[in-house]
């Protein structure tokens, strides 16, 4: 009897963390918890509606993605990207996103195309109208859908983790939306996959990663 209580609650346990996890990523991401911010496990669940262990699984999974430090018999710190934490993340992103991009093109179908294609139309609808998290969804879906056509899932799931690190940079008020220039070079990517030309697809994520990197030290 014991055995099957446990097997009952289980998914529902998992799911409670990913939920608990999907909010406070959210929170760090579009900066309501701020860069420096000292939080703890208690003052997360009254504030997220989830118990302790969901919000001690979330906080664990985003101690490793690099977005929280957990102090001891401190509390929790919400991490700021110092210069040096952004250019080695840039760094990884220039190994890995090019290459998952090359792997996606070469597989790509008319799925993929009309599932991109659907989502820069969001994109600009919400550039129009200034929406910075729906800008912000766009973008980090655009990349997850290309990376999830590549055919290596681990890989995929780490520029992921990368992404959503890079995701605090559309938050910094120095980085108005109306000119941003992230829909037009997510354009150009899609012309590549629709043409099938890899090497081409492969420059424009290069270069789109590098003007993200050019715009956060200007």
């Amino acid at each position: 009897m014991p055995k099957a209580n446990a097997k009952t609650h289980q998914p529902l346990a998992a799911s409670l963390g990913e939920q608990a996890y999907m909010a406070l990523k959210r929170m760090i991401i579009t900066q309501t918890l701020h860069p420096g911010d000292q939080v703890n496990v208690a003052q997360l669940s009254a504030e997220l509606s989830f118990g302790r262990t969901p919000i001690h699984l979330a906080i664990h999974r985003l101690e490793r993605e690099g977005l929280l430090d957990v102090l001891p018999r401190k509390g929790i710190l919400v991490k700021a990207e110092t210069l040096d934490s952004f250019l080695e993340l840039m760094a990884a992103r220039l190994l890995i996103e090019p290459w998952l991009t090359g792997q996606a093109v070469e597989r790509a179908s008319g799925e993929l195309v009309e599932k991109l294609d659907a989502l820069l139309t969001q994109g600009r609808e919400h550039q129009r109208n200034q929406d910075r998290q729906g800008s912000m969804q766009v973008d980090r879906l655009f990349h997850q859908t290309l990376y999830a056509h590549a055919g290596n899932d681990i890989l995929a799931e780490f520029a992921g983790s990368l992404l959503d690190r890079s995701m605090r940079l559309w938050f910094r008020p120095a980085m108005p939306i109306v000119d941003n220039p992230t829909v037009a070079e997510l354009e150009d990517l899609l012309d590549t996959v629709r043409r099938g030309d890899k090497n081409e697809a492969i420059r424009r994520m290069e270069a789109h990663i590098s003007s993200i990197r050019s715009r956060f030290l200007a």
